[in-house]
């Protein structure tokens, strides 16, 4: 874990990037922000997290360091002592954690609880959608108050330039550094259901499916929704087993 602290005194914020060591498109994006020369009003750290995984272009090492908080700095699980230790480095601060999907080109925020300082810090990212997850498996934003925001496509450099236009928006909007800003009113997803087993995606992330139309395809099976719902970090490779899930919109960050 390599720790970059800008601006005077304890950090209130943290940009975390490379969690998961095949999604270099964080550290990239945090390397540039710092090369620019910015001066910080208010102070900041940048995490570079899992050094071990990028340097062998790997998602973990031994185990999932999003399915590991609040981590254990006893574990034999190099990245459960990883969790552990990002966990007392981020103590106190509010956290954008930047992360890569396959199933989405533009930026999109995730989440697992919903008060008044996580709707700010969506707002800040100038994202248009968040989803809601609300089974904890271990997740970073499960630990803090954090906001995760998926910023395209693995290993491209759309996502890695996402993700520097994410950083700023967000440190700009919170009076880190000066600059211009977009803050959004994000539509809000719920996730209700996994769509496992390995299908050919044939629908569209964030645009409805409606009850009898087919959202995937496998050999000449067709996957025909039974309700309506939203289909979210479904993807064909994203995940083994898994095309993704089944979210509900909800409300928008209003109030």
């Amino acid at each position: 874990m390599r720790v970059e602290k800008r601006g005077d005194g304890d950090p209130e914020f943290t940009v975390i990037g490379s969690l998961h060591g095949d999604e270099p498109a964080g550290k990239n994006a945090i390397e540039t922000v710092l090369g620019e020369g910015l001066e910080f009003e208010r102070p900041v750290q940048f995490i570079v997290a899992n050094e071990k995984a990028l340097e062998k272009d790997v998602r973990f090492t031994e185990c999932d360091p999003n399915r590991s908080f609040p981590g254990d700095s006893e574990s034999k699980c190099y990245e459960e002592r990883l969790a552990a230790e990002i966990m007392e480095q981020i103590e106190g601060t509010k956290v954008l954690d930047l992360h890569t999907t396959h199933s989405y080109p533009q930026p999109f925020a995730t989440f697992s609880n919903l008060n008044d300082t996580t709707r700010d810090l969506m707002r800040s990212t100038g994202v248009k959608e968040a989803v809601y997850f609300p089974d904890g498996i271990g997740a970073l934003n499960e630990q803090a108050n954090a906001v995760v925001v998926e910023t395209g496509y693995q290993k491209t450099e759309q996502a890695e330039a996402n993700a520097v236009g994410v950083i700023r928006n967000f440190l700009a909007d919170q009076g880190v550094i000066d600059g211009e800003f977009e803050r959004s009113d994000p539509s809000i997803f719920k996730r209700f259901d996994t769509v496992e087993g390995d299908w050919e995606f044939t629908a569209e992330n964030f645009k409805k499916v409606r009850a009898g139309e087919s959202f995937a395809e496998r050999g000449g099976e067709k996957l025909v929704a039974k309700e309506d719902f939203y289909p979210v970090l479904m993807s064909t490779e994203g995940y083994n087993g898994q095309l993704g899930f089944k979210a509900k919109k909800i409300e928008e960050l209003t109030g």
